[in-house]
């Protein structure tokens, strides 16, 4: 796969992880909070880079490691598994926090990363593709988008937007997603 599809599937799937996210609401409720639309937004993006660098470290290890057909159906069977995750809503709705500034936006991000359904999102991707610094790239592009787009939305509309709903849409999307990329596997594509 060439560069710019690996950047621009990691762009989307991680925006579509990302919607109604645990980080996303965090990052919206301190910023919204805070008033430091700015700084909120970028402290919660260098913690997801931060925290996904790690996973497209060990997805590029594990690719060069294991059979890469074993890694494309592992990965459609990962997204499925992020999908219905998002779609049965096991992750704990966050909380406002009294948490502020700049620094708990930060920490918040990085450490509910680890082990998350983006981070999750981009360690298959770099098992999947060539280029792990494309798909940080992209990773990183996607929940930038998902995150500024939650954070306009939710400001202006505060109140109004079910996002428990938003996020098992996005949950069904993935599932699609995981089983084309079996369907795919197993027909050879």
């Amino acid at each position: 796969m060439d560069s710019i599809t690996t950047l621009l599937l990691s762009i989307g799937l991680v925006f579509t992880a990302e919607i109604g996210d645990k980080t996303m609401i965090s990052t919206i409720i301190l910023a919204l909070q805070t008033g430091r639309f700015i700084q909120v937004v970028g402290a919660s993006i260098l913690g997801f880079t931060l925290a996904n660098i790690i996973a497209v470290v060990v997805g590029f290890i594990a690719r060069s490691m294991v059979d890469l057909s074993i890694l494309k159906i592992l990965a459609g069977i990962l997204f499925i598994g992020v999908g219905f995750w998002m779609i049965m809503g096991k992750e704990e709705e966050e909380e406002k926090t009294s948490l502020y500034g700049v620094l708990a936006a930060f920490l918040t991000v990085f450490l509910m990363e680890m082990g998350d359904k983006t981070q999750i999102t981009v360690f298959t991707l770099s098992m999947l593709y060539d280029n792990p610094l494309i798909v940080l790239i992209g990773g990183v592009l996607g929940y930038g988008v998902a995150n500024i787009s939650g954070l306009l939305v939710a400001k202006y509309i505060e109140g109004r937007v079910d996002w428990l709903k938003i996020k098992k849409y996005a949950g069904l999307v993935m599932v699609f997603i995981g089983v084309l990329v079996v369907v795919e596997y197993i027909l050879g594509y």
